[in-house]
């Protein structure tokens, strides 16, 4: 779907609403909406209108995890708080505690569409390294064996698997590294791993 057809749609503003906000004819928005072009000049006044929206997303056809991001930003900018007081009972004294905490109206539905957005973008990301034409097959043939080693789930291949990754993505030369956290102290297998990579000049 085109950009600017989605955003009015996900925050419900007709192109009326949104021809008054800018000043002109409805038909332009109606115009744009149809041949899928927006001028320059005025994405700048669709920014002022809609401040958290990225520029690229009001002119062109959106991907799945694109239409997501603006779902994203629609129920944050849009979330209600509440102050709910709550009842904790002290397990040492057996007395009652009174807090106050904000609570957001919004916030399970934007975590959901936060996990929705890891997945389909993991999903595009695929697709595209499968439909790129120069693609030969040995790169189709490591996705394959890649995709395998995972379904199979073997402890010990994932474990090799984790190991390799750990390095070829540079995650060695940070301090900190929240996926392999455990590896924050490399142990010995690590170590000899690492001795053979930067012996044959895999990394430096």
């Amino acid at each position: 779907m085109f950009g600017l057809k989605y955003i009015l749609e996900t925050y419900r503003m007709s192109n009326a609403d949104l021809a008054n906000k800018l000043e002109i004819n409805r038909a332009n928005i109606s115009m744009w909406l149809k041949n899928k072009e927006i001028p320059a000049a005025r994405i700048q006044d669709l920014k002022k209108i809609f401040p958290q929206i990225p520029k690229p997303l009001f002119n062109k056809e959106l991907k799945k995890s694109e239409q997501l991001s603006i779902q994203q930003i629609y129920f944050t900018v849009t979330d209600q708080f509440e102050s709910v007081r709550s009842q904790h009972i002290d397990s040492e004294t057996g007395k009652e505690i009174w807090f106050t905490e904000t609570v957001s109206e919004n916030e399970g539905f934007i975590s959901f569409l936060e996990h929705e957005h890891e997945k389909v973008s993991l999903l595009e990301k695929y697709e595209k390294l499968i439909e790129d034409n120069d693609m030969g097959n040995s790169r189709m043939n490591l996705l394959e064996d890649f995709a395998s080693v995972i379904e199979r789930n073997e402890p010990r291949s994932l474990e090799l698997l984790d190991m390799v990754l750990y390095y070829l993505q540079d995650k060695h030369k940070s301090d900190f590294d929240s996926v392999f956290w455990n590896v924050g102290e490399p142990n010995e297998t690590y170590k000899e791993f690492h001795a053979f990579l930067e012996k044959h000049k895999f990394i430096r």
